[in-house]
C-alpha cells in the first residue's frame, strides 16, 4: 500500500535520536516507503531550516547538509514554500493565533500534499483536518 505522508521537523529527530526501539523501527520504515512507487512522503523546506537551526548547533552544518542530501536520495520530497502554502500558512495563524509560523507552513505543506502529519508536536493537535501519527 502506497504511503502519503507528510514529516514534521520533529520526525527527523526521532529518526535521528529514536527515543525507543519501536520508533526507530516506525521511522526507518517510513523513509524506506519513500522510495516505493505510489508513496509521496514530503517535507516542507521551512523543516530544512529549523534542521540547520538545531541540529547544526550539535552536528555542524556539514553535517546536515549530508542528512538534508540523504533524505533526497531516500526519495523524500522537498516542498517549496509556494504563494499557496504560504497563504494557507497564514489562513492556520489567523484562525490559530498560537500556531507559531514555522508549524502553519508544515500543516499547509501537509494540506497541499500528503494529509497524515508525523509528529508529536502538540501545535498540530489542535488544528482541524489535520491527521497525526507518531510512535512512541
Amino acid at each position: 500500500m502506497a504511503l502519503k505522508v507528510t514529516l514534521d521537523t520533529r520526525f527527523f529527530f526521532a529518526y535521528f535520536n529514536p527515543a525507543t526501539s519501536t520508533q526507530s523501527e516506525w521511522c526507518k520504515s517510513i523513509v524506506r516507503e519513500a522510495g516505493r512507487d505510489g508513496s509521496l512522503v514530503v517535507v516542507s523546506t521551512v523543516s530544512v531550516a529549523e534542521l540547520y537551526e538545531h541540529m547544526g548547533r550539535r552536528i555542524g552544518e556539514d553535517a546536515v547538509a549530508v542528512r538534508v542530501a540523504s533524505m533526497k536520495a531516500k526519495g523524500i520530497l522537498l516542498a517549496d514554500v509556494d504563494e499557496s502554502i504560504a497563504s494557507e500558512a497564514g489562513r492556520i495563524m489567523l484562525s490559530q493565533a498560537e500556531v507559531p509560523l514555522a508549524d502553519a507552513i508544515v500543516a499547509a505543506t501537509a494540506n497541499a500534499y500528503a494529509p497524515i502529519l508525523c509528529t508529536d508536536d502538540p501545535h498540530f493537535k489542535q488544528l482541524k483536518g489535520t491527521r497525526i501519527q507518531w510512535k512512541e
